[in-house]
């Protein structure tokens, strides 16, 4: 139960962020939407064709290498994100502030709302799947893969979004990657005090 929570907590953050912050202030991050913007324009398909087909493949990608327990906590995040997400823009209230304040804002509700969703081995399908499976078989940190892949996609679509979107969209990684990094690194510290502290405690008895 308390996992769920979790889970419900960190999809708050990141919905809230993406319906009141970084939507209306037209920031694009380097991942699933910014993705199907690039496919879109160069094959000239729907991009909600491209968003559910890669969303799709991505679930399938993490049933097949990650198990089933995955599966059902991923859809479970996915319909938490898709009520909140829709529940906060429907409500029509949006933040339009300075781009620099908005992407430092957003990049560390979303990467706490992500950081949340990951430490509960779930997502909201979207790359974190990939930094999910590569953590857990090359021990590979979720942040820097997901920082490697939303840089790689922002550079690739550099003619498309724009050298301002895309030097935002690199800020916006950087920071939210980095809130990612640490609270991985202060929760590991954490587990690594009190195991030691749990031998300390064996070992003198």
């Amino acid at each position: 139960m308390k996992s769920y929570i979790i889970i419900i907590i960190g999809n708050i953050l990141l919905t809230s962020a993406y319906a009141f912050l970084t939507v209306p202030n037209d920031i694009i991050d380097g991942g699933i939407t910014s993705t199907s913007l690039l496919l879109s324009n160069i094959f000239k398909l729907d991009i909600a064709y491209i968003t559910t087909t890669i969303t799709i493949l991505l679930l399938i990608f993490g049933l097949i290498t990650l198990g089933k327990h995955f599966f059902i906590k991923s859809i479970f995040s996915s319909l938490c994100y898709i009520l909140f997400f829709n529940t906060f823009h429907l409500t029509g209230f949006t933040i339009t502030i300075n781009p620099f304040l908005c992407i430092i804002i957003a990049s560390i509700l979303i990467g706490i709302g992500h950081y949340l969703c990951l430490s509960q081995n779930t997502t909201t399908v979207g790359y974190d799947v990939i930094a999910i499976y590569l953590h857990k078989k090359k021990k590979y940190n979720p942040a820097i893969t997901l920082r490697i892949i939303g840089t790689l996609i922002l550079f690739l679509g550099i003619t498309i979004f724009g050298i301002e979107t895309f030097l935002y969209g690199i800020i916006f990684i950087t920071i939210e990657t980095q809130v990612i990094y640490l609270l991985s690194e202060y929760n590991f510290l954490k587990i690594k005090r009190k195991r030691s502290h749990i031998w300390k405690n064996i070992l003198s008895k």
